[in-house]
């Protein structure tokens, strides 16, 4: 495995948490490169159902060093309570760091995320979780953002703040919400610091140690390519980059030393926002993969967008991370169709596209889709290649000829052990 990037290949929500809990059993480190607690991992073991939002996936193997990496946004008080029910279900969370140079997510950030969200024109709504997550990584961008670090160093922490509340305060006043002080944040982080402090730490030299001696190291990324703020459906993405190319950015890890991209592909289609999704499906169908695949937000409880496969989109997810293989997760929430269709081209016009166009021209195609037979029997016992359905086994590999990659691994349930590694 060395250093494997796992990486969404779709709009978010394609199952990463149960892969990387699957292969954290055998890692020495799990690395979250980016994001903050606007999105969960679902994980399910022999300790219970979690749904993860900061902590590593790694965090169910007290061998696997877990860290919270530099291209993260850090809510401590969401940190805590999430370490605090991890430990209460007997989990050892002793091995979570977090990197000194991710940023921190204060209580005035929520406060302008919701009232930005607020404020745009109907039909114009980005679909924020409203956590903080893109105003802490725009003062990150302005240069004028807090580092977890920064708590450590009080001195340096209060002409911080004296700096950038001037212009926070504004922005709050903008939007009708009361001003902070910099002692009310002094108190706040002071309170970070005695809970959290010891956690901080410069995890470059771990990161570096560990992969110059061929350590077990796994990338962890939230959400997916469609959500990327650069190649996404902007500008209804997240504020970072969840791509592989993001991840050695947000981890601390050179390119040449990543081995493998693992990219996660649900076996249909889901997302949670606004923007366009060119295969949703908006009537009974898209109700019965929504039920039946229980999808919901791990975070927010939105209940999600469905839709068929699209080819097209996972073939421009290929491309963007240089997939060295595939893993293709639930595939028994299909055991119930009788048909179902792939996406493998969008409709223009009197054009074809056969790649991701920008989100304006996104909004005006329509899905071309190959009809094939459901094979309407229970894979969620199947632990073999040869022991799947032959109308699953043609579905999958019509799956990773428009990925261009292998598929690796085909998840058939929740648990850790319905899986099939090819």
């Amino acid at each position: 495995m060395a250093v494997t990037a796992v990486v969404g290949a779709q709009w978010g929500d394609e199952g990463k948490g149960r892969i990387v809990d699957y292969l954290a059993q055998r890692a020495d480190m799990v690395i979250r490169f980016q994001g903050g607690d606007n999105a969960g991992h679902t994980v399910v073991n022999d300790y219970g159902k979690f749904a993860l939002h900061l902590v590593p996936s790694g965090i169910f193997n007290p061998a696997t060093q877990c860290i919270i990496g530099t291209g993260a946004v850090v809510n401590f008080d969401v940190l805590s309570a999430e370490l605090a029910g991890l430990s209460e279900a007997g989990i050892d969370v002793g091995n979570l760091i977090v990197d000194c140079r991710a940023h921190v997510i204060l209580p005035f950030h929520r406060q302008l995320d919701g009232a930005e969200e607020a404020s745009r024109a109907e039909g114009w709504e980005v679909g924020t979780t409203k956590r903080g997550i893109g105003p802490v990584y725009a003062d990150k961008a302005h240069r004028q953002g807090i580092r977890t670090g920064d708590i450590l160093d009080p001195k340096r922490l209060r002409i911080c703040l004296q700096m950038l509340l001037p212009v926070k305060n504004r922005e709050l006043a903008y939007y009708g919400l009361p001003e902070v002080t910099v002692d009310e944040l002094m108190a706040h982080c002071a309170r970070w610091r005695n809970e959290m402090g010891d956690r901080i730490v410069d995890a470059l030299p771990l990161i570096r140690n560990a992969v110059r001696e061929g350590k077990q190291v796994v990338l962890e990324g939230q959400l997916g390519v469609m959500r990327d703020l650069d190649w996404g459906i902007y500008p209804y993405t997240t504020s970072s980059s969840p791509t592989a190319g993001g991840g050695c950015v947000g981890a601390g890890v050179p390119p040449r030393a990543v081995d493998h991209v693992l990219g996660i592909v649900k076996a249909y289609s889901t997302s949670v926002g606004g923007g366009p999704f060119p295969t949703e499906l908006t009537g009974e169908i898209g109700e019965k993969l929504r039920e039946v695949g229980e999808e919901y937000g791990a975070t927010t409880g939105r209940p999600r967008r469905c839709g068929w496969f699209d080819g097209v989109a996972i073939g421009y997810a290929s491309w963007l991370n240089g997939f060295t293989s595939i893993a293709v997760t639930k595939l028994d929430i299909l055991d119930e169709f009788e048909e179902l269709q792939i996406c493998t081209g969008y409709r223009l016009g009197d054009k074809t596209l056969d790649y991701v166009p920008e989100t304006a021209i996104q909004e005006q195609v329509e899905p071309i889709y190959e009809t094939w037979p459901g094979w309407l029997s229970d894979t969620s016992h199947v632990r073999t290649w040869n022991d799947l359905p032959d109308k699953a086994q043609a579905y999958i590999n019509r799956i990773e000829e428009l990925a261009g990659a292998p598929v690796r691994f085909i998840s058939v349930g929740p648990e850790r052990d319905q899986i099939v590694v090819l």
